[in-house]
């Protein structure tokens, strides 16, 4: 049965040899090109055919058909897992015509040839981008990723069009799963990398914030840390993690004025009594902080003395005795008047 089928296709792809041929014997090298291209689309597996091809296109001057038929052999070897010549055709095609290098005619020569069709498909995605094709610079980006999705580089390359020249959204989206996959597995460097791209693109999520806090703190990198707490609070105030590793960075640098001051506006935020009793640990919390200041933990015992989210203390004038001798004042004044 099968050769009953393969049978019509033989004949038809013998005729369109010959007639190929009888055309480049008369020199006539575009129509023997469309008929070569026509024999190579019924025998996609025979890279001869497609060799031919080429020559044909070449000779006809057409290079973008000619890039696109050495594709096609590149693609027939390596199929065959001839390797090496597989990536002599496919470099020859870039060198034609790096346009016509896209991924429906590169992708299996990538995955059976590994690294140096992967250098040739950044190459062809970097000249795509030159030109204005996004599109399909994104395309050639993506089957990178796919071949090593746990490369942070692959990843940022491909993002980085969509970014700039594309779906933003998308390309977001792909940055926060990626940094999600590296914090998850441990790659801490890689993490702040990617998330830190994320943030570059205008896009702020208080779970990246928070964990980036996290990660430059217990990396030493406290400066970093508090910039990173800043935004979150700023963007989530209710985050009391976030609020308490941020006076912790400021008490670790000394900076008790500051500390201090977060402290007081988280306090006169709180709302609600369940908030009010998560503020009231927080602070019992911040009072045993290491500090370089020697004065911080007081400062933060005097805070906290004074009450949690109440109203400002009394001044001094309008205190007990105080108080009564200035109405009384004013009142001998008044009446002296």
């Amino acid at each position: 049965m099968g050769t009953d089928e393969q049978r019509p296709l033989g004949f038809a792809a013998e005729a369109i040899v010959q007639r190929a041929t009888r055309l480049h014997r008369e020199g006539r090298h575009f129509a023997a090109a469309l008929e070569w291209q026509a024999d190579v689309r019924l025998v996609p597996t025979d890279a001869t055919l497609a060799l031919r091809w080429a020559d044909a296109c070449v000779r006809a001057g057409q290079t973008g058909r000619a890039a696109e038929a050495y594709l096609a052999a590149a693609h027939a070897r390596a199929a065959a897992g001839q390797r090496g010549p597989a990536m002599v055709l496919a470099r020859r095609a870039m060198e034609i015509d790096a346009g016509a290098v896209v991924r429906e005619r590169i992708e299996l020569v990538v995955r059976r040839c590994g690294a140096p069709a992967e250098a040739l498909c950044e190459a062809a995605a970097r000249g795509h981008v030159a030109a204005g094709r996004f599109d399909a610079a994104v395309r050639l980006r993506e089957l990178l990723v796919e071949c090593d999705p746990g490369s942070v580089t692959k990843t940022m390359r491909a993002a980085e069009i969509g970014l700039e020249h594309g779906d933003r959204g998308r390309a977001t989206e792909t940055l926060v799963e990626t940094a999600s996959r590296m914090h998850a597995t441990g790659r801490t460097g890689e993490f702040i990398r990617v998330a830190e791209a994320t943030r570059a693109s205008g896009w702020e999520d208080a779970d990246t914030l928070l964990e980036l806090g996290r990660v430059y703190f217990g990396r030493g990198e406290v400066r970093e840390a508090a910039a990173r707490l800043e935004a979150l609070r700023a963007l989530a105030p209710e985050r009391l993690e976030g609020i308490e590793l941020l006076v912790r960075c400021y008490a670790g640098l000394g900076e008790t004025t500051r500390g201090i001051a977060v402290l007081e506006e988280t306090a006169r935020a709180a709302k609600g009594e369940a908030l009010r009793r998560d503020v009231e640990r927080l602070f019992a919390r911040a009072e045993g902080f290491d500090g370089r200041d020697a004065a911080f933990r007081g400062a933060v015992r005097r805070l906290r003395e004074r009450g949690i989210g109440g109203p400002p203390p009394m001044p001094m004038w309008a205190r007990d005795g105080s108080r009564r001798i200035v109405l009384e004042r004013c009142a001998s004044e008044s009446s002296g008047a």
